[in-house]
């Protein structure tokens, strides 16, 4: 089997992961995956997930952590003040802290999973 294979497969763990944790009831709706989930997968593709390096499995994992941290504290930021700008404009009422975390935490692991997927995906179609 050679490593474009292996990548694939690898890759296809993580989107297995991807779904599942966006269907657990902390991440998850009633009705299945949360707008938030596919924001961060979506703000994750548009900021370049899977552009990190990595020459075999394990270093592909490692440089989609360790390349990945800078635009990991974009992903956080932006949510962050993207919501409370919304509370306060829109809604006319202070942001609350339990629902912020949550958006939050929602992007970031979205979209760090999706970076981690793309990784493996990019490197198994080079």
């Amino acid at each position: 089997m050679s490593n474009k294979y292996l990548y694939m497969v690898v890759g296809a763990i993580v989107i297995a992961i991807w779904f599942y944790t966006g269907q657990t009831a902390y991440y998850g709706s009633a009705t299945g995956m949360s707008d938030d989930w596919w924001y961060g997968a979506m703000l994750a593709i548009g900021l370049g997930a899977g552009s990190t390096g990595g020459v075999c499995a394990g270093t592909i994992f490692v440089e989609s952590i360790k390349g990945y941290i800078s635009t990991l504290i974009i992903l956080a930021i932006v949510p962050l003040v993207g919501y409370c700008f919304y509370s306060l404009a829109f809604m006319q009422t202070m942001p609350v802290p339990e629902e912020l975390g949550k958006v939050v935490i929602s992007i970031v692991v979205s979209g760090f999973l999706t970076n981690m997927a793309l990784s493996y995906l990019r490197k198994a179609n080079a």
